[in-house]
């Protein structure tokens, strides 16, 4: 602003100037307010470009960061599914066959209906595992579905047992009682008479003395009547009075061997070559000659396996919801021998039935009923 022009405006202002220099000062005075209101507007444009530019800026950044998390949540993920892969793979039997083992022995001699099928295991990035089982029920010559049990694992670290029923077999939790227990008698032959003819049933037997494994399969041996889970008296069952010789969680073993890895027999190994000089191996193996009710290998491989739930028997302490106690238990086996207190038998229900005047048998408890599927 020149000295002249300053020195008009300020006569302006005190009205010391005439009409025709008013008239051409607010001619000038709009000339500098249009010209003001464009370098206003000009700034304000700039300044909303710097700020778009620097929003811009801003969200590439937050790109470039969103990508390179992105890529190292990738890398890692890879990295930790390759060493997953390695962790739960090594060793000979490997981690993951261990484990699985540890849940299919668990489930066969603490479950009667255990050694019903097989977990299958899937390994997670981040040394994770996972492992899946059916539980299963065998009701004449059929085997339903009663649920399902996931197990994770990290590391060595085992979650708890996740287990589901199903709705298409009762929630009844068959019981055995103890030769010594009073009171606690009970036969089900009323509800075996009301079942149509043309049934199947699985039950609970409980004996009013001791059986020897080769004696309990003789006791069943002429009928129409399988064996298929032997309660084992491990001489815990009674250290609780308040179940007043009630066993509400039997150890046993199945009606037949619970083999193990290193107990098959190699029947057929084949190599051949495979690409840039790997080979491809071919094995079949066979379980060892079992007589069915052959006690000695019956005990030898229970105990067997026992031994292996030992060490591990925190994980199996877990699947059992409780102290297994294998210690106490072993020593027991060693010292007396195995007997048995009880057993669950699958059979039609007519056959089941004959049983009724057998002196042996105290208890008789059915869980499942099913439609006829006994394949003589």
């Amino acid at each position: 602003m020149s000295e002249d022009f300053r020195k008009k405006l300020e006569a302006y202002e005190r009205g010391e100037i005439s009409e025709n220099e008013m008239e051409e000062m607010k001619k000038e005075l709009e000339k500098f307010k249009s010209y003001r209101d464009h370098l206003d507007k000009m700034e304000n444009k700039e300044k909303e470009k710097k700020a778009g530019g620097s929003r811009n800026k801003k969200w590439k950044k937050r790109l470039r960061t969103a990508f390179i998390a992105f890529a190292l949540f990738l890398v890692l993920s890879i990295v930790s599914s390759v060493l997953t892969a390695l962790y739960y793979s090594w060793g000979d039997p490997s981690r993951a066959d261990n484990y699985r083992n540890v849940i299919d022995h668990t489930l066969t001699v603490t479950d009667p209906y255990g050694y019903l099928g097989a977990t299958s295991t899937n390994a997670s990035p981040f040394f994770g595992l996972k492992t899946t089982r059916e539980l299963n029920k065998q009701v004449g010559h059929d085997i339903i579905k009663a649920g399902d049990m996931k197990v994770n694992f990290r590391f060595s670290l085992m979650s708890f047992p996740e287990r589901h029923d199903t709705g298409n077999v009762s929630q009844n939790n068959p019981v055995f009682v103890l030769p010594e227990a009073q009171g606690w008698e009970l036969a089900e032959w009323d509800k075996l008479e009301q079942l149509a003819v043309g049934t199947v049933v699985s039950a609970f037997v409980s004996f009013a003395e001791l059986q020897g494994t080769e004696e309990v399969f003789q006791l069943f041996e002429d009928k129409e009547i399988d064996i298929t889970w032997l309660a084992v008296n491990t001489g815990v069952e009674a250290e609780d009075e308040w179940d007043e010789g009630i066993v509400f969680d039997p150890v046993g073993f199945p009606s037949f061997p619970i083999w193990h890895e290193d107990d098959m027999i190699l029947d057929f190994r084949e190599e051949e070559k495979g690409l840039f000089g790997s080979r491809i191996v071919s094995e079949s193996f066979s379980s060892p000659d079992y007589n069915a009710g052959e006690g000695e290998v019956l005990h030898k491989q229970f105990l067997k396996t026992l031994y292996f739930l030992q060490e591990h028997e925190r994980k199996a302490n877990n699947l059992y919801f409780g102290d297994l106690k294998l210690s106490e238990r072993i020593d027991f086996l060693e010292n007396y021998g195995v007997f048995h207190y009880g057993a669950v038998i699958t059979g039609p229900t007519k056959e089941i039935l004959q049983l009724q005047g057998e002196p042996l048998i105290t208890r008789m408890e059915v869980d499942e009923v099913s439609f006829w599927n006994w394949m003589e």
